[in-house]
């Protein structure tokens, strides 16, 4: 899957071999120099590319990254199983999963935030591998749960995916130690009280 919010449809027979070279270079400028210091002319010399190439595909630095980032899934696929213990130990785990991906991929994900200030559509597509997918897995684990009339819950699927987005978004200003384990003790906190373990 490409993004396809600013990526340009001009042009026929793109090569598959350069475009991969564009996004590799992108990939590695962004870790090296960081999301401001990223230009065309630097991803086209470092792919070996001519800028017209780039702009037949990419209308900006910014479609590239996004397509660098969301290419297919972003975050680990939650699974959702039965049993009430399982549930909280599975949602524990694929938190921890989620929280890898984002140290692995700090450098690019930093840039795309960035991007989300200058390119709509960009913000739009961050929600969309992003939040959207926190926000089904936890309704996912809700409905496992059951819904108990006289026992409402106190957080909606919606406001604890933008709690948990803001913790991740905590993460990638480079806020927070990895090694700090209070990420996991928070949505160890916030998945109590919305699956009402209590």
């Amino acid at each position: 899957m490409s993004y396809s919010g600013t990526v340009a449809t001009r042009g026929r027979g793109r090569s598959e071999q350069a475009r991969e070279a564009v996004l590799r270079a992108t990939r590695d400028l962004v870790a090296e120099e960081g999301y401001p210091r990223l230009t065309i002319e630097k991803i086209a010399a470092r792919a070996k590319v001519g800028k017209p190439t780039i702009y037949r595909w990419w209308q900006s630095k910014n479609a590239i990254l996004a397509e660098c980032v969301l290419a297919g899934e972003v975050i680990p696929t939650a699974v959702v199983v039965s049993s009430t213990e399982s549930i909280r130990l599975g949602a524990t785990a694929w938190f921890r999963d989620v929280l890898a991906y984002i140290d692995e991929n700090a450098p690019l994900l930093r840039g795309l935030v960035a991007a989300t200030y200058e390119d709509p559509a960009i913000a739009q597509q961050l929600r969309a591998h992003l939040g959207d997918p926190i926000e089904a897995a936890l309704t996912e684990w809700a409905d496992a749960t059951g819904v108990e009339e006289d026992r409402p819950r106190e957080l909606s699927a919606h406001t604890l995916t933008q709690l948990l987005f803001g913790s991740i978004l905590y993460r990638l200003a480079a806020l927070d130690d990895p090694e700090d384990e209070s990420r996991e003790e928070l949505f160890d906190l916030l998945i109590t009280r919305f699956l009402r373990f209590e």
